[in-house]
């Protein structure tokens, strides 16, 4: 086995490797998707999205928060109907995109494959594991 460990191939290939890994640990993570040319296109529907910003502003907490900051109904209505078509379509495609509670299932995967590595390396070093 040492011989094939001081052959120049072994060595060529190895630090071929070494800088082919250290090259693409530098690429960026980019994200593409299709975008349906109906929504792209499209002029922004006024009443659905007044329809989706009235369905939030409706909910129990955003009423309370909002009367908290001192604004009524009525003044909350105004300033609705003072947003243009664009502003009011940001408003609604944000609120739809707005997670209440946060986003658990990322934090949840992690720390399982955490564990789940922790526990294969202690079972590969010969530990015993046990659970009381």
């Amino acid at each position: 086995m040492t011989f094939f460990l001081r052959t120049s191939l072994w060595r060529r290939t190895a630090w071929t490797l070494v800088v082919l890994v250290g090259v693409l640990g530098f690429v960026p993570k980019l994200d593409a998707a299709f975008i349906p040319s109906v929504d792209s296109w499209s002029t922004p529907d006024r009443q659905g999205d007044v329809a989706k910003v009235q369905k939030v502003l409706e909910d129990k907490m955003v009423r309370e928060r909002l009367k908290d900051l001192g604004f009524t109904e009525q003044e909350i209505s105004v300033r609705l109907d003072q947003l243009s078509d664009q502003e009011l379509h940001a408003l609604a495609t944000q609120l739809e995109t707005l997670t209440p509670g946060g986003s658990t299932g990322e934090v949840v995967i992690i720390v399982l494959l955490i564990t789940v590595l922790i526990v294969l390396v202690l079972m590969l070093a010969g530990k015993r594991i046990a659970v009381t």
